[in-house]
């Protein structure tokens, strides 16, 4: 179970991005340029899930039975609760 929100940061003047879960109270910075990163959004899966894997193509898999988009890191469907099968690593 994966219990920390991710956020996409950005700094305002440079418009660079990071990705980082972040602590309340907490003030991040950009290593290059200095700027504080602010919060712009939470990211995809939101916090508390079953997935730690953030919501890109590359992370995803359909479901058999329902054809949800669901992570590659999680087991059961959260929608129908069908098993996965195991994921071959590409071998």
């Amino acid at each position: 179970m994966n219990r920390r929100q991710v956020y996409r940061l950005r700094a305002p003047a440079s418009g660079r991005e990071a990705l980082a879960a972040i602590e309340p109270g907490t003030a991040y910075t950009d290593r290059e340029t200095g700027e504080e990163l602010l919060p712009v959004t939470r990211t995809i899966p939101l916090a508390p899930s079953d997935s730690a894997l953030l919501r890109m193509p590359e992370n995803l898999r359909i479901c058999r039975r329902c054809d949800q988009l669901i992570g590659l890191d999680v087991s059961d469907c959260p929608y129908c609760g069908l098993r996965q099968p195991a994921l071959d690593g590409g071998a």
